[in-house]
């Protein structure tokens, strides 16, 4: 009976253990790529406080805010200047329309948003008198369209009576600390994510029969996993807020998923940029191999493979 020699056989038993073995360092690898594009997309994401403040500014409802901000100035016109609630409900109504109006709410939201990305511990007063009494003439001119004479001096007396909102970031958990919170895990996860694709990607060079190829398999697949993203994150963001803002949370949402993309794109094109430069390099030396007839490195193993497969 004939026995294969003893190198044949560790030969053969070391293949085949690399053969069982590539497939899951290579799903290592692939699960590594995810985790660490998602946790440099957050990363970004979090640290973008232009992002934030425009995700967070979608998240306030205008009408919410409107509908407040004229409910105290309907109370201080109704204790200071003696007018009953249905009349300057009925003056309010019309002083929405001025752009001073609009532009006195826009100014609030944007205080309420820098307090509520402010940095933990950081107090900020909203100074809502201040903001509010460029509406003070408009107010003065319905006032008087609706036949009630009342002296501008006693409107701006009724909208400074406004008490400012302070806001302590350290006592409550606002964006900013949300926002520090989640920098922090996601660092992190990033650097435990960049160790196992290191150590994978290092793993499945090692364990393959021709390495330059199976280097630029693995960035091919980087660039992949990165452009997909970009179309995954974008086709996201119009799921959440197809209508384009009719949702103040959906909108919210959307703004955060379609921001920070370019990130995608750069490590794509970095990745595909390597993987060319190695197809680019190595094609000379595959040329030169075909035309003297030699068999490439791995050929061997390669043949050898077959065969196991094949008994």
């Amino acid at each position: 009976m004939d026995h294969q020699p003893e190198s044949s056989v560790s030969q053969d038993r070391l293949l085949a253990a690399r053969r069982f073995t590539l497939p899951w360092v290579l799903w290592v690898f692939g699960l590594s790529t995810t985790l660490l594009l998602v946790g440099l997309w957050g990363r970004a994401v979090v640290a973008d406080t232009d992002t934030v403040a425009r995700s967070t500014e979608a998240a306030l409802s205008t009408e919410v805010v409107t509908d407040r901000v004229y409910d105290w100035i309907g109370d201080g016109l109704a204790a200071s200047v003696g007018i009953t609630d249905a009349e300057a409900d009925q003056v309010l109504r019309e002083v929405e329309a001025y752009p001073e109006a609009v532009t006195a709410i826009d100014t609030l939201i944007e205080s309420v948003v820098a307090a509520l990305i402010a940095p933990p511990g950081q107090d900020t007063t909203i100074d809502v008198a201040a903001a509010l009494m460029p509406l003070v003439p408009g107010v003065v001119t319905e006032l008087e369209a609706a036949g009630l004479a009342v002296p501008s001096g006693q409107v701006e007396r009724a909208v400074g009576s406004l008490d400012p909102v302070e806001l302590d970031a350290g006592e409550a958990v606002s964006v900013g600390v949300v926002t520090e919170q989640a920098q922090s895990v996601l660092t992190l996860g990033v650097l435990i994510a960049a160790a196992m694709l290191a150590l994978s990607g290092a793993g499945a060079v090692a364990l393959s029969e021709e390495r330059w190829p199976t280097l630029r398999s693995l960035l091919t697949r980087i660039a992949f996993s990165a452009l997909s993203f970009v179309v995954l994150f974008r086709l996201g963001g119009w799921v959440l807020d197809p209508d384009g803002g009719r949702s103040p949370l959906r909108r919210s949402g959307a703004i955060l998923v379609e921001s920070n993309l370019g990130m995608f794109l750069a490590i794509g094109v970095s990745a595909a940029s390597l993987a060319l430069v190695i197809w680019l390099v190595r094609r000379p030396a595959r040329r030169r191999i075909a035309v003297a007839g030699v068999v490439p490195t791995g050929q061997d193993e390669e043949t050898s493979t077959q065969e196991l497969v094949s008994v």
